[in-house]
């Protein structure tokens, strides 16, 4: 069954899409995924200093994959993300939360995707550590997409009160760890993560596949 599933569906890198005899990555983006280094795998985000671990800075193939988990309705790609999160944040944040959940999607851009990429993420992350992922949020009103945003005083004004938990006694209590794909501006994540606080939860903390882009290194633009 799986020859003839390889055959009709032939395994494909899960960051550039090229097509692999074996494994989950092609050689190329395997010896070029932009690990963020240990010093920057967590950063600081909101007002209230969320800690957010960061697999890797949001270049190259990582880009790429993101962009085609999202928009290219390529939603396999997830199950290979998941392990990268998965990693960072039992690295940098263990100890740190006792329930999984992520930063929803509204149901408008659900449908015209046909899935919520982050949900996809904190399932097969919570998955790999044999627990559920709580689906703890939701969405009230469509926004704009935050990347058609590039000034961060208005990504923040864009989702401010756009979260809301319709069940707290599901939250209160408990220490989350909450899962995106992308860290930009960290707006995002701060305005889900402030509702789950306003909603009694005893903490959060944040895990993304990616964020931010490399510099040269005389600090200056971001490398291609």
């Amino acid at each position: 069954m799986k020859m003839i599933l390889d055959l009709l569906f032939p395994p494909k890198c899960a960051f550039c899409g090229k097509l692999l005899e074996k494994g989950d990555l092609c050689p190329n983006c395997e010896n070029s995924l932009p690990f963020r280094e240990e010093k920057n795998a967590v950063q600081l985000i909101g007002k209230n200093n969320y800690r957010c671990a960061v697999a890797f800075y949001y270049d190259g193939p990582v880009e790429m994959g993101i962009k085609a988990l999202k928009f290219g309705k390529k939603s396999w790609r997830s199950k290979v993300f998941a392990r990268y999160i998965a990693q960072t944040a039992a690295e940098q944040l263990s100890g740190e939360f006792d329930a999984v959940t992520f930063v929803p999607v509204s149901l408008r851009r659900n449908f015209e995707r046909g899935f919520d990429q982050a949900r996809l993420l904190a399932e097969e992350t919570a998955r790999l550590w044999g627990i559920r992922a709580a689906p703890a949020l939701r969405k009230t009103r469509h926004t704009k997409a935050q990347s058609s945003l590039s000034d961060p005083a208005q990504r923040e004004k864009n989702v401010k009160a756009a979260y809301a938990v319709p069940r707290p006694d599901r939250v209160r209590g408990r220490r989350f760890l909450l899962i995106d794909d992308v860290c930009t501006t960290g707006s995002t994540l701060s305005a889900a993560a402030d509702a789950l606080l306003e909603a009694g939860a005893a903490g959060v903390v944040c895990a993304v596949l990616a964020g931010g882009r490399r510099k040269t290194e005389d600090g200056g633009a971001p490398l291609p």
